[in-house]
């Protein structure tokens, strides 16, 4: 057991992190892919975890989690992968938190390693001992920040996307207007282990900026966007890059 929870915890510490290079200005991430996960006789029974793999995602994206894991369910059906309802996994995980207690406290907003990767082992050998289930996948959405570029059209790059800034209210941004500020960004990040916790993939991609520049005051602000996460095609192209290399791109 202390064996398997120092790899949870590589992991846990591994999973939004990361390298970046490449395209979309040296920020596309660099994951990692075991090639046994095609293999549909070994690895073709999924369940898509309706947890995070470590802390939830803020309360704005994690509205979206059943239609982002919606989508993604749909690429892996054309893959020609079966897709277990996650109601499995949901029993799984109340086996671990009965034995080892709930890992997240929604009060302070802090989540015990030690306890998540307990109660994680727990329910992995659960779902080994009773479902079908080969694999378990994880999907984050998570916040982070970014930077436009101060100059030509003000463009920013993140885990391989590249968005414009959006504005709202106003005649114009001021010329003086300073954009080296952080904003908030919302990306994707796919984690997949088999039921001894290899993992088996990694990978993340950006979606969308989810601030924009409220230009209606004496001074610019940026604010949140009163929608996020409604534009499909910014969707379509952060799960490509979350996917890649293991499933084609749409």
């Amino acid at each position: 057991m202390r064996i398997f929870c120092l790899m949870l915890t590589l992991l846990l510490g591994a999973c939004a992190g990361g390298n970046s290079a490449g395209d979309a200005g040296g920020t596309a991430y660099q994951g990692s892919y075991d090639a046994q996960l095609a293999d549909k006789a070994r690895f073709g029974r999924i369940v898509i975890a309706p947890i995070n793999f470590g802390k939830p995602s803020r309360s704005y994206l994690a509205e979206h989690d059943a239609r982002i894991d919606a989508m993604i369910e749909k690429r892996l059906r054309k893959a020609g992968y079966e897709i277990l309802p996650g109601t499995l996994f949901d029993e799984a995980w109340l086996e671990g938190v009965r034995k080892w207690g709930e890992p997240y406290n929604p009060t302070t907003g802090k989540l015990n390693d030690t306890s998540f990767q307990y109660v994680l082992s727990e329910a992995v050998r659960w779902l080994e001992a009773n479902s079908q289930a080969q694999a378990v996948m994880f999907t984050n959405l998570e916040e982070l920040q970014t930077y436009f570029s101060p100059s030509g059209s003000h463009t920013t790059h993140f885990l391989g996307v590249t968005r414009k800034p959006s504005s709202r209210g106003g005649d114009g941004v001021p010329a003086d207007f300073d954009w080296i500020q952080a904003v908030d960004a919302v990306g994707i990040y796919v984690n997949v282990f088999d039921l001894k916790l290899q993992r088996l993939f990694n990978g993340a991609g950006g979606i969308e900026v989810t601030e924009t520049l409220d230009l209606k005051g004496s001074k610019p602000l940026w604010k949140r966007q009163k929608k996020v996460l409604d534009n499909d095609s910014f969707i379509e192209e952060g799960l490509n890059l979350a996917l890649q290399p293991w499933l084609r791109p749409e």
